[in-house]
């Protein structure tokens, strides 16, 4: 979660009301106080929740939770004279810009601070790591109107931000901290984006770094705001979010008119947005037995302006906004989250536990007390692990689209594979290590994916052989029903010919025993003997379901 460091004398200020009111009406604002010094305060913000990246933002929540100021915050634009033209090589690299002006600031240490500091959380919460959206200030006075944005070839020089000369572009994604980190983002690109002034100054390589001649410091009084996306929409939300900071700070905003060939747009937009208000559904989301005067005066204190019955204005930085019931939500904000009575909602028939749950609970207390250590494996497995480890065919596989790892990109349909990644990481301390675990698989069949749970076990030491690995399997059914299973020779991946068998149970094959191959451990670089078992539950599940159903008849 996303922190910024509060401190008491500006935000007490900022908001118009002492330090304990302040304190106390954080929480209710959906802020976590983090920790609390003399003179400041750390707090966490949820990340559908940028507005509350700053002091500014906060101070505005606050003093409608108050009652200091209600209803909808305005603000307003007039033209800045700029234009910004965009290049159309950049349509398949980082199509969209958005852009504004910002005069007449005056900003200390701290203003900068946090205003770099939202910075740094828009792009990782709305931007995706700058992947999505990428934010540029700078330093407007030095920039000479008309903008290009641009497609710039990797050979042309930049004075990177912090840096004392110009520098190739390549050269910055390969050696510098941010390029290295960010540089993937423009992999196989032919061309780099670049902002250009009329002057041919280059001020910014979105989304890896700003010029260094645009800095932002505490005497800069006029700004220019670039914000490069691969949507449009998340563009232009962010560009609102900074703008309406910025005018809290006492800036003036100017719109810039950026050109995309034929199409013309205007940024930013800071208009207001209308929203559907169902109050009937607010009564019954939030509980509260509240007249539609009452609603609207909770509506106010969360800075939202009623329009009648059916409909409600909410400032444009509220992005979070998107369904009726967040307007419940913030209903219940503006009453106060501590002001609502916890009650037990009405019910005609008593909650239980989940049947499979406790099924599950009762197979993973039985293992634990067998002496074995329990995992938690992933569900999203590297196809190295899943299927080469093994030497097994990986026709049939479920693949992620467009993975965020090639280490989380197929879903598995074993759990052995995962039992043998944590003895893989396990290698440096003590044997025997005998782990477990029972998770959920998936396999294709046919039209639809089927899932299931199994139960794996491994054992690994010295002396570990199939006798062992057979007498935990033995215990375990034993123990559940008082029977024997039965096994047979039998052939599987991951299993060494001759040393393994088929596990039989009530007429059916419920899965797999015997020692791990060695090919299969040197991939995994156990380099010790492993043995083990995996079942498939799905037949145990539904025999012990029967037989609770019967025992509450």
């Amino acid at each position: 979660m996303p922190v910024v460091k509060l401190y008491f004398d500006r935000l007490t200020r900022l908001v118009g009301a002492d330090r304990k009111r302040v304190l106390a009406r954080l929480p209710y604002i959906g802020l976590d106080i983090e920790s609390r010094e003399s003179d400041s305060v750390r707090v966490e913000y949820s990340p559908n929740r940028p507005d509350l990246a700053t002091d500014y933002g906060i101070a505005k929540a606050l003093r409608g939770i108050l009652g200091i100021q209600l209803g909808l915050p305005r603000y307003s634009t007039s033209s800045s004279g700029v234009q910004v033209r965009v290049d159309r090589k950049l349509a398949r690299v980082r199509p969209y810009v958005a852009c504004a002006v910002a005069r007449g600031l005056k900003m200390d240490k701290e203003d900068v601070r946090q205003l770099i500091s939202m910075q740094e959380d828009l792009h990782n919460g709305l931007g995706r790591k700058r992947r999505k959206v990428a934010i540029g200030l700078h330093n407007l006075d030095v920039i000479r109107p008309p903008i290009s944005y641009e497609s710039a070839a990797p050979t042309l020089k930049l004075t990177p931000l912090g840096g004392s000369q110009k520098i190739e572009l390549a050269q910055i994604l390969a050696e510098s901290q941010t390029g290295r980190t960010y540089g993937h983002i423009l992999a196989g690109a032919s061309g780099y984006p670049i902002l250009k002034d009329s002057k041919g100054l280059i001020f910014s390589f979105p989304p890896i770094i700003n010029g260094n001649e645009t800095k932002v410091s505490v005497t800069t009084r006029n700004l220019f705001i670039d914000v490069t996306s691969t949507d449009e929409e998340a563009g232009e939300d962010t560009l609102a979010i900074v703008c309406t900071t910025l005018a809290d700070m006492g800036a003036r905003i100017g719109f810039v008119l950026v050109k995309y060939g034929d199409r013309r747009r205007v940024t930013p937009d800071l208009r207001p947005r209308k929203f559907s208000l169902d109050r009937d559904l607010v009564r019954k989301v939030t509980g509260l037995a509240i007249n539609s005067s009452e609603i609207d005066v909770c509506l106010r204190r969360s800075r939202i302006e009623p329009l009648g019955r059916v409909s409600v204005l909410a400032p444009r930085y509220r992005i979070d906004l998107l369904h009726p019931v967040d307007l419940a939500e913030e209903v219940a904000l503006g009453y106060g989250i501590d002001r609502i009575e916890p009650a037990y909602p009405p019910s005609p028939t008593p909650g239980s536990f989940n049947s499979v749950s406790q099924l599950i609970e009762k197979f993973v207390e039985l293992m634990t007390s067998s002496g074995l250590t329990e995992s938690m494996g992933y569900e999203l497995l590297d196809e190295l692990t899943l299927y080469q480890h093994f030497g097994r065919p990986s026709n049939g596989k479920i693949e992620v689209e467009n993975p965020r790892s090639i280490e989380h990109a197929v879903l598995r349909d074993s759990v052995l594979p995962s039992l043998m990644g944590v003895l893989s990481r396990n290698v440096k301390e003590e044997y025997p290590q005998r782990v477990f675990e029972v998770g959920r698989v998936y396999n294709r069949e046919e039209e639809y994916v089927r899932e299931s749970w199994h139960l794996g076990v491994l054992i690994a030491h010295a002396q570990a052989g199939y006798s062992e690995a057979k007498s935990y399997l033995d215990a375990f059914f034993r123990t559940l029903y008082g029977k024997e299973l039965r096994t047979h020779g039998s052939s599987r991946w991951g299993f060494l010919e001759g040393r393994c068998a088929s596990i039989e149970f009530s007429g059916g094959t419920l899965g797999h025993v015997g020692e791990i191959t060695p090919g299969s451990i040197a991939a995994f670089g156990v380099n010790l003997p492993v043995v083990g078992f995996e079942l498939d539950l799905t037949s145990l599940l539904e025999r012990e379901t029967r037989a609770e159903e019967g025992t509450t008849k």
